[in-house]
């Protein structure tokens, strides 16, 4: 593996330690410069209470850092996993003398794999050796991005507490009993602050009464796995808003995530569904299949009694998934934290919060101000609405003319609009339609306006004439919002438009509605 040693960069950088609640990477090598750390100990001791007061112990490993009941590896994941740093405590040990670090980056909503490599003769900072960004070695495993790889919900084979709401196992108790009468002195361990909660049986195994009160904190495998998988949705949702398709399956993605607004079917329109659903139920089928692969696969490498905690429903976020490698071309075979790769398990510990759904909301929104507004009754008696508005978004947007959906036919688009002829279109001798249509497009077919379809003259002329609205039918609610009468409720909203062109909208619409179906 390619290094180069980081000196320069570390002598670079400001002395003195970040704050703890906002400890970065940066930080990091901050803390190494400023204090001339030269061994992993120094380190250790070095870093911020909340960065020590917080980690897993792995007894069976299979990174590049090796792990033994006595000699666990310590994966330190902080206030929130955003930057997680891992050990072990052995010199006989792979990988003893490297710190490997994983670290989300906010804005890119990416994370990024780094090792720290520590000589056997201490030099201070200058001995210490800094990897090249996501190292292949790590990528054959984190996979290209990275995903973090923590096994999933509520299963963690080799990990002290294995299995979630269950008693340690003999080995379990053998071993973390070794390592805590250990700990205190160890020159690595003894810097890791709360230890004592791995000797209180609790920890792992709530008592009736502290799940009665509801006071009980989740134990370190289930705390590391609720962290780095809302992180990793956030990922998700930033790939999923880069693809280019994204925008036409904007509010599909938005109501499938997290399982809020099911079925899927809904949010396509009906002709598109029917070339789609076989192709659904297969992979429905395909993911079922990996997924019984991943559960023995993964029961084979836990070392407790099978059957010692309790089972959890398994979330494959299959509506999203299918959506994503249908329309967006996204694969979707390393998203999971699990070991086993092309495996689709997305089960997280109980959590109120809703990183995938809010990650995508946070997107679309600011652009439609229906849409922010209707979010937040998602959870209450009205949420229907929420969920109902995002389905006739959906189905317009993949109805319309260049929707980009996989067999969809678009329907043929008025003239000015995508060089189409209005007249063609309802097979009527309506006039073409004015450029200022357009606006009534963006409004009411794609952004916060009600769905109207004003591309699409054949069905826009029937609604004219039969779509009741406040001032009669929807033709002469249209002829009161272009009116200087509509006051602030003018259309276009927000648009400074002569008094020419929306005469020119009314005489279009009045002729287009007079036309034949």
């Amino acid at each position: 593996m390619r290094r180069a040693s980081c000196l320069p960069l570390l002598l670079a950088l400001p002395a003195g330690a970040a704050p703890a609640d906002n400890f970065n990477f940066a930080s990091l090598q901050s803390l190494i410069a400023s204090r001339d750390i030269g061994t992993i100990e120094e380190l250790i001791a070095a870093l911020p209470e909340t960065q020590r007061s917080r980690y897993a112990l792995v007894f069976e490993s299979r990174s590049l850092q090796d792990a033994s009941p006595e000699n666990p590896r310590v994966i330190l994941y902080g206030p929130d996993a955003r930057l997680v740093l891992t050990f072990n405590g052995n010199a006989a040990q792979r990988g003893f003398r490297v710190v490997e670090t994983l670290e989300f980056e906010g804005v890119s909503g990416e994370f990024r794999l780094r090792e720290l490599a520590f000589p056997e003769r201490p030099r201070g900072a200058s001995g210490v050796v800094l990897s090249e960004t996501d190292p292949p070695r790590c990528l054959r495993c984190h996979g290209k991005p990275p995903r973090p790889v923590w096994d999933t919900f509520p299963l963690w084979p080799g990990a002290y507490g294995e299995r979630y709401g269950a008693s340690l196992s003999a080995r379990e108790r053998a071993g973390l009993t070794r390592f805590l009468a250990r700990q205190p002195a160890h020159p690595r361990y003894r810097s890791l602050l709360g230890a004592a909660r791995f000797a209180d049986p609790r920890t792992f195994r709530p008592s009736a009464a502290s799940q009665y009160s509801s006071v009980t904190p989740e134990p370190p495998n289930a705390e590391l796995a609720g962290d780095l998988s809302e992180l990793q949705l956030q990922a998700l949702a930033a790939r999923l808003v880069r693809q280019p398709a994204f925008a036409a399956y904007r509010y599909a993605l938005l109501g499938v995530a997290d399982n809020g607004c099911s079925p899927l079917a809904d949010f396509y329109p009906e002709s598109l569904w029917h070339s789609q659903r076989e192709a659904f139920e297969r992979f429905a089928r395909d993911t079922a299949r990996a997924n019984a692969r991943q559960a023995q696969l993964k029961a084979a490498r836990a070392t407790a009694a099978p059957g010692a905690a309790p089972s959890a429903a398994v979330n494959t976020l299959l509506p999203l998934r299918f959506l994503a490698e249908t329309a967006l071309r996204l694969p979707t075979q390393d998203w999971t934290l699990a070991l086993e790769t092309a495996t689709f398990d997305f089960t997280r510990p109980p959590s109120p919060s809703r990183p995938l759904r809010e990650a995508l909301l946070a997107a679309i929104a600011p652009g439609d101000r229906t849409l922010a507004t209707l979010s937040y009754s998602v959870t209450s008696a009205d949420g229907d609405r929420y969920c109902s508005y995002l389905k006739r978004r959906s189905v317009a947007a993949l109805s319309g003319p260049g929707s980009g959906a996989p067999g969809a036919s678009a329907p043929p688009a008025p003239a000015g609009l995508a060089g189409g002829s209005a007249a063609a279109a309802t097979g009527s001798g309506a006039t073409a339609p004015p450029a200022a249509l357009q606006l009534c497009v963006n409004c009411h077919e794609t952004g916060a306006g009600p769905l109207i379809p004003f591309s699409r003259p054949a069905t826009l002329a029937r609604e004219l004439r039969e779509r009741p609205a406040p001032h009669g039918t929807l033709l002469e609610e249209i002829h009161y919002r272009l009116s200087a009468g509509a006051g602030a409720h003018r259309m276009p909203l927000g648009v400074n438009l002569a008094d020419a062109e929306r005469q020119e909208l009314d005489a279009y619409f009045a002729t287009l509605a007079s036309s034949a179906n």
